[in-house]
């Protein structure tokens, strides 16, 4: 990457000091936004959950925001002069110092053209971190990003590469940094928004896509852990990690079938948003 833009100015990026913005923050967050086909698909969704986080949070949004349409078209600007043509991910990033907000937006490249999907199952088990389901900043990435690491260090040296996360009532929540997503012949099933889970931005265009391919999608105020093992197939699905199945959770192993047609359904919608 050789351009970024700081405060609505594309620079390139050794023009940049940020000993003034890191030194004198207060408070920080980020955002990933994927882009592809030649466009940004979830643009609007994001920036519309940036503005709900920073106004829960009380706090005030970038004058960046004042114009959406300006602000897409800048942010493209820069995928261009980064000769970013194929596929990859913008870094939204906001530092509120005392007097103001600074943004700094940054972009790497996939080799990838599609929206990721991962054809190698991963190994999950269950964290010892519990949510509170009535913690209404749970379905907030910038209140979930600690939680997560912390378990996913609990699987470091391990055979696992994923881990989920229950609440209080021991019911599924969620994988780290993804929504989880349960067929059992032709239902999907995920947690409610009530269970406290995160709420991707990508959640609602699944469960949309899921009833294209010929499941009937069930929000569940409960799932309990056990219900796990019974299901046929289980994926994990975000903006930031893509699409993942699983192949295994403990002794029980799992098929692969509707997270790849979810997809598949999936890419065409979002060639037809960029």
């Amino acid at each position: 990457m050789e351009f970024l833009i700081s405060n609505s100015k594309i620079i390139g990026k050794d023009e940049i000091n940020l000993n003034h913005i890191l030194t004198e923050s207060t408070f920080s967050f980020s955002q990933k936004i994927w882009y592809g086909y030649g466009g940004i698909p979830l643009f609007a969704e994001n920036l519309e959950q940036i503005k709900v986080q920073t106004e829960a949070l009380k706090l005030n949004l970038p004058k960046e925001f004042e114009n959406r349409r300006e602000l897409q078209r800048l942010t493209k600007r820069m995928l261009n002069k980064n000769k970013f043509y194929r596929s990859g991910y913008i870094d939204f990033q906001f530092f509120w110092t005392k007097n103001q907000v600074h943004t700094l937006i940054t972009a790497n490249a996939c080799q990838e053209f599609d929206f990721p999907f991962s054809e190698n199952g991963l190994l999950a088990t269950f964290s010892i971190q519990k949510k509170l389901s009535q913690n209404p900043f749970n379905r907030f990435p910038f209140f979930n990003k600690m939680l997560w690491a912390a378990g996913i260090a609990e699987i470091q040296r391990s055979s696992f590469q994923q881990i989920i996360f229950l609440n209080e009532n021991n019911s599924l929540c969620e994988f780290a940094f993804a929504n989880i997503f349960l067929v059992k012949g032709k239902e999907l099933l995920t947690p409610a928004l009530s269970t406290g889970c995160y709420n991707d931005i990508l959640r609602p265009h699944v469960l949309e896509t899921a009833k294209l391919a010929g499941l009937q999608v069930l929000e569940r105020s409960r799932i309990e852990e056990s219900k796990i093992f019974e299901m046929d197939e289980i994926f994990l699905a975000s903006e930031n990690r893509g699409f993942q199945w699983i192949l295994g959770i403990g002794n029980k192993r799992f098929l692969h079938h509707y997270s790849k047609k979810i997809h598949e359904v999936l890419l065409k919608k979002l060639k037809l948003n960029s």
